[in-house]
């Protein structure tokens, strides 16, 4: 457990993982081509494990592919090999949450799907406000796993962090995770992410994007045929993201 463990109020913090925030995305409404990941939150592991719930992240790959792909492929990996399992080491409130180090668990370590390190992408995204999702590092181009989330404005970040997404759902879980956290960056217990991956796309949000892009059939039967259609699409999409996942499992680590 994290230092002044002994100390903590579980109860509190699931309060404040419960308590609605009031809260808007600082890039702006989420796109809806966008990829999205997802992190379970929970104190503490095993049996003593108190879940938190999730937190939600747009990954912007339309400006930072290269590094939204890495953070996707460690959101998807097993144990051990990305995210899943591993704790936010440094929480500092009114600054940042980070985590990321799956190697070390102290914040020296991690590595990237490309190697330890790959080059800072870009720095045209702003650490606008809270939410921010953006990659910790040692110096210039010296980006790995570690990450942090911002809960607070950061500007002052710009230009040497990339910025790669944002929270969209769950902020009030983040708030939790700050909670526990220190001026000095220790935990007051520790703040496990019990589970991760990539959030499917919706139902509605397929029939919504289906309904701007195709012309409505005039008969029933065209209809049928159309649904019909769109079941086999669908299962091949399925069958697509089973296939990227199994890879997502194998990263080329060196």
């Amino acid at each position: 457990m994290g230092a002044g463990a002994s100390s903590l109020n579980v109860d509190d913090v699931v309060a404040v993982a419960k308590q609605p925030v009031g809260y808007t995305p600082p890039l702006g409404a989420p796109k809806p081509d966008t990829p999205r990941v997802y992190f379970d939150m929970q104190l503490g592991r095993g049996r003593d494990a108190t879940k938190l719930g999730r937190i939600v992240m747009e990954l912007r790959d339309d400006v930072t592919p290269k590094t939204a792909e890495n953070f996707k492929q460690l959101c998807s990996s097993p144990e051990g090999e990305g995210y899943r399992g591993s704790r936010f080491h440094r929480v500092i409130p009114s600054f940042m949450c980070q985590g990321g180090d799956f190697t070390a668990d102290n914040g020296t370590g991690g590595r990237s799907i490309y190697g330890r390190n790959f080059p800072d992408e870009n720095f045209t995204l702003p650490h606008a406000g809270p939410g921010i999702l953006s990659m910790a590092n040692a110096g210039p181009n010296t980006n790995g796993s570690q990450f942090f989330l911002c809960t607070v404005n950061t500007a002052f970040l710009d230009g040497k962090h990339t910025v790669f997404g944002q929270v969209v759902e769950g902020y009030s879980v983040v708030k939790a995770i700050e909670s526990v956290g220190s001026r000095g960056g220790e935990t007051a217990a520790d703040v496990i992410i019990g589970d991760c991956g990539v959030v499917k796309p919706s139902a509605s949000s397929t029939s919504s994007t289906s309904s701007t892009t195709t012309k409505k059939p005039a008969r029933t039967a065209a209809n049928a045929r159309a649904v019909a259609r769109g079941r086999r699409v669908s299962a091949l999409a399925f069958r697509a993201r089973v296939a990227l996942a199994l890879v997502a499992k194998r990263p080329a680590f060196i």
